[in-house]
C-alpha cells in the first residue's frame, strides 16, 4: 500500500498521546487499531510470519485511503532489551514486507531521561526491584540469568538509536525514515505540523495543549508502589513477590490510581543515582553522534549525551 505511515515508536516517547489524541485525528490516512497492528505483525511467532496474512489482519483490501500504524513494541520491549535486540530487526523485516514503500516514523528521547521513565514504567507495571537491580541485573543473579539471550532483561543497548535508524535507512531508505526527538515536543503545534509536511499526513484539528497520558509518579509514590507490587506476579517479568493474592492486579490498579492522586508523594520527581546517571551518560555518546551524522538533529543542544 503507497503512503502508508508506520510509528514505531520508542517506548516513552508520548507514543499514547500520538495514539490517543493525534493519529486518530487523520484525514490523510486510516488509523489502525493497535490490536490488528499487534496480531498482524507482532503475534506471529518467529518462523510463522506471512504477509499475506497480515495484510488480511489489517484489512488493507478495499480501503479509499493509507494506513497509519503506531506500535511502540515494533522497536523491541523495553524491559527486555527488545529480547536481547533481536525483535525490532525481525519487525523491521515484516514491515517492509507488508509495505515496502512506507514512511517510517521513530520518536527518541535523551537517554538520561527515557532511562529513568523506563524504570518508573517498570514500576508502575508491576516491578518491585531497585534501579540498580533493574539496569545491571547481571550482578545480582547467576547462571543461565547473566546471560540476556536466555533471561532478557533491561540492556542500556535498546536506546542506541542510530542503529535502529541505520537499519530502516539500509531497508527503506534514509529520505522515508523521519527521527523526532521527543524534545521537539514542547512546541506541540510546530512538532505536528512538521510532521504533517514530511509524512504527507493531515489532521482535522490539534489536540488540546492540555492532553498528556501516563504521567510518571514522584519518587515517594514509586516507593509506595513497590511495596504493593509484593502482593501480584504481574505485570512484568522481572520482580519478586511476597504471594499472588487474588484479584492482586486490580489490587495494583487501584493503587496506582490512588497513589497518583496524592499531591504529596509525587511532589519529588523520581531520580536515578548518580552513578547510574554517569554510566548513563558514558554508554551513549558514540551512538549519539553517529545519529547526529546521519541526520541533522542538535542532540547536543537537547541534552543527549555527546
Amino acid at each position: 500500500m503507497q503512503n502508508a505511515i508506520v510509528h514505531l515508536g520508542y517506548h516513552k516517547t508520548a507514543t499514547t498521546w500520538l495514539q490517543e489524541q493525534v493519529f486518530p485525528r487523520a484525514t490523510s490516512h486510516d488509523f489502525v487499531p493497535r490490536k490488528a497492528v499487534q496480531d498482524a505483525l507482532l503475534a506471529p511467532s518467529g518462523l510463522h510470519f506471512c504477509a499475506d496474512n497480515a495484510r488480511r489482519v489489517l484489512s488493507l483490501q478495499g480501503r479509499n485511503r493509507p494506513v497509519l500504524l503506531s506500535e511502540e513494541n515494533l522497536s523491541g520491549y523495553i524491559h527486555n532489551g527488545g529480547l536481547h535486540g533481536f525483535l525490532a530487526p525481525e519487525m523491521a523485516r515484516r514491515v517492509k514486507a507488508v509495505f515496502p514503500d512506507a514512511r517510517i516514523v521513530v520518536f527518541i528521547r535523551n537517554q538520561l531521561d527515557i532511562c529513568r521513565a523506563s524504570y518508573a514504567q517498570y514500576v508502575s507495571g508491576g516491578g518491585t526491584w531497585s534501579a540498580r537491580r533493574y539496569f545491571e541485573t547481571a550482578r545480582f543473579v547467576r547462571g543461565a540469568l547473566t546471560r540476556p539471550w536466555k533471561a532478557p532483561v533491561f540492556e542500556f543497548e535498546h536506546f542506541e538509536y542510530d542503529r535502529l535508524v541505520s537499519h530502516y535507512d539500509s531497508l527503506f531508505g534514509a529520505e522515508r525514515v523521519h527521527v523526532y526527538p521527543y524534545e521537539w515536543l514542547q512546541d506541540r503545534s510546530s512538532m505536528l505540523k512538521r510532521m504533517e509536511k514530511d509524512l504527507g499526513l493531515s489532521l482535522d484539528a490539534l489536540p488540546p495543549e492540555g492532553s498528556r497520558a501516563n504521567r510518571s509518579l514522584g519518587a515517594a509514590g514509586l516507593t509506595a508502589m513497590r511495596a504493593v507490587n509484593l502482593f501480584t506476579r504481574q505485570s512484568v517479568v522481572n520482580k519478586d513477590r511476597i504471594v499472588d493474592l487474588p484479584g492482586g492486579q486490580v489490587l495494583r490498579h487501584g493503587a496506582k490510581w490512588l497513589v497518583g492522586r496524592v499531591p504529596v508523594i509525587n511532589r519529588s520527581p523520581a531520580r536515578l543515582s548518580d552513578r547510574l546517571r554517569r554510566r548513563i551518560a558514558e554508554h551513549y555518546p558514540q551512538s549519539n553522534r553517529r545519529l547526529m551524522a546521519m541526520r541533522d538533529l542538535p542532540l547536543d543542544d537537547l541534552g543527549y549525551p555527546v
